[in-house]
């Protein structure tokens, strides 16, 4: 009998890609994986999810899935699901509800990443190293007074949201001038939003993607150029190829940032597939600075290219993270999915990354 499969997505138009709809995903991407699920033997139940209400009528009206593949952030109908951090956990508890198994890490789980206050919190409990910061109210931007470990520069940036949201060439800030005129932007944009102060962290932004649950691949890792400078979405999304580096498993960095992206996945007590960013302080000491539990499967995403650079392909990549959720639950992988994770799931071990 065929696998059913759920899949959970948000997508618009590219025009509409940016702003408070810079999570959603590309029609290409989404075609992609429906493309990958489709191949490794599933039957899927696609659903572009717009409010909580059609969400529940969906999931109602077909059989019931085997597992959610749950792509999307929040609800289309109500945008600031998409970032303020509420969107990820509503989708799990509803599933939760109806007793269906979701991908990605848990309801949980995705609170604390989607709220950077509480990934450092929690980050910072388990002797892992994130920047000094403080959390504002940037409706009271003129009344912010800053707390005496914290000194310019500063950065400044939305507590909830991913894809760069609210972070731009003003959010590196020298005085308390510009510090009011980013929050101003912030609340003019997010309204009361919680928002983050932090030390601003001036050396080299790396990215590193963990895969697995019980036994944890890291992927090769990005190194972005210390003149990259503050990578907002546009910048993210014009980066060229040869913008950025890759940590081998040879290079001495390599063992160090693994070991901080295995315990960072522990800490969070993550599943299946997170992505992690750090920048290096003026000592050139590695601090997170956000944790991303659904990393994009775009074909240009920092994901993909870490696969890629292994030799697994997109829609590869999209299947091993679909047999590691299947696993986590101790539900069958299906012979097709088998056959097709084989070879990468391989590469992945050869290349020396499988951590106990």
């Amino acid at each position: 009998m065929e696998k059913r499969i759920l899949f959970a997505f948000n997508a618009v138009a590219e025009k509409k890609r940016r702003g408070l709809f810079g999570e959603c995903a590309s029609w290409d991407t989404i075609s992609t994986i429906s493309h990958a699920l489709l191949e490794s033997g599933f039957q899927i139940w696609p659903v572009n999810v717009h409010t909580q209400e059609q969400f529940i009528s969906f999931v109602k009206k077909i059989p019931k899935p085997h597992l959610a593949f749950v792509y999307a952030e929040g609800f289309l109908g109500d945008p600031k699901s998409l970032w303020d951090g509420s969107g990820p956990s509503t989708l799990r508890d509803i599933l939760s509800d109806f007793c269906i198994p979701s991908s990605h890490s848990t309801s949980e789980v995705m609170t604390l990443c989607r709220h950077k206050e509480l990934t450092y919190q929690r980050l910072r409990s388990f002797g892992l190293a994130v920047p000094l910061y403080t959390v504002v109210n940037p409706k009271s931007f003129q009344t912010v007074e800053l707390s005496e470990n914290l000194s310019f520069p500063l950065f400044v940036k939305p507590s909830g949201g991913g894809c760069s949201l609210g972070i731009d060439e003003f959010s590196l800030v020298h005085n308390m001038e510009g510090l009011w005129y980013k929050l101003r932007r912030i609340y003019e944009e997010l309204r009361e939003t919680p928002t983050i102060i932090e030390s601003y962290l001036p050396g080299r932004e790396y990215t590193v993607g963990v895969i697995g649950n019980e036994q944890k691949y890291v992927l090769p890792i990005i190194a972005f150029p210390p003149e990259a400078g503050i990578r907002s979405l546009w910048h993210k999304r014009n980066e060229k190829e040869n913008h950025w580096s890759i940590i081998e498993a040879d290079d001495p960095a390599f063992r160090k940032f693994r070991e901080i992206a295995i315990h960072t996945f522990e800490a969070l007590q993550a599943s299946d597939v997170i992505r992690i960013d750090l920048k290096e302080d003026a000592q050139g000491k590695p601090h997170i600075i956000d944790v991303n539990g659904t990393p994009s499967l775009a074909g240009r995403a920092s994901l993909t290219l870490m696969a890629d650079w292994l030799g697994i392909n997109q829609q590869q990549l999209i299947n091993l993270i679909v047999a590691q959720s299947l696993a986590r639950f101790e539900l069958e992988v299906p012979p097709r999915l088998q056959e097709i994770i084989g070879e990468p799931l391989l590469k992945l071990i050869s290349y020396g990354h499988e951590v106990a």
